[in-house]
């Protein structure tokens, strides 16, 4: 089993709890790439388990980290939960589109992911954790 991404510090946003969930999803990011891997039949049924997982987790996270930015007050709030949404519809429409038998590559599935969660990461949450901690000094 190999990981298709490799977390590295810098990615931290320096949020503990924001942190750990998104080494959580960077870990079931590797899980969906070790599934594509794996026999025709193999990679259904586990693919499916392990979106699934994602769906939920990435869900939770959002909610935690739209939380947070709403305690703090944060200037762009609603362009951050914008972002979250649009990526939730994509997600969803991918799996849909996976359970009804449309043609779907999951390796093409588990790059957007990768670069997704990482544009998302460096970019957008690093500048609210910037906020945040403007706010604590």
């Amino acid at each position: 089993m190999s990981d298709f991404i490799v977390w590295d510090p810098s990615f931290d946003v320096g949020i503990e709890i924001v942190d750990r969930q998104h080494r959580h999803l960077v870990h079931l990011t590797n899980m969906l790439y070790n599934a594509c891997l794996g026999e025709k039949g193999e990679l259904d049924e586990k693919f499916r388990e392990v979106m699934k997982e994602l769906v939920d987790y990435v869900l939770f996270h959002f909610k935690d980290e739209e939380r947070l930015m709403e305690g703090m007050k944060y200037p762009h709030f609603q362009e951050h939960k914008h972002k979250h949404e649009s990526f939730v519809k994509e997600i969803l429409t991918s799996v849909n589109a996976y359970t009804q038998g449309k043609q779907f590559v999951p390796n093409n599935f588990v790059r957007f992911l990768r670069d997704w969660l990482f544009d998302h990461i460096l970019i957008t949450d690093k500048e609210m954790a910037k906020y945040y901690f403007s706010l604590t000094k």
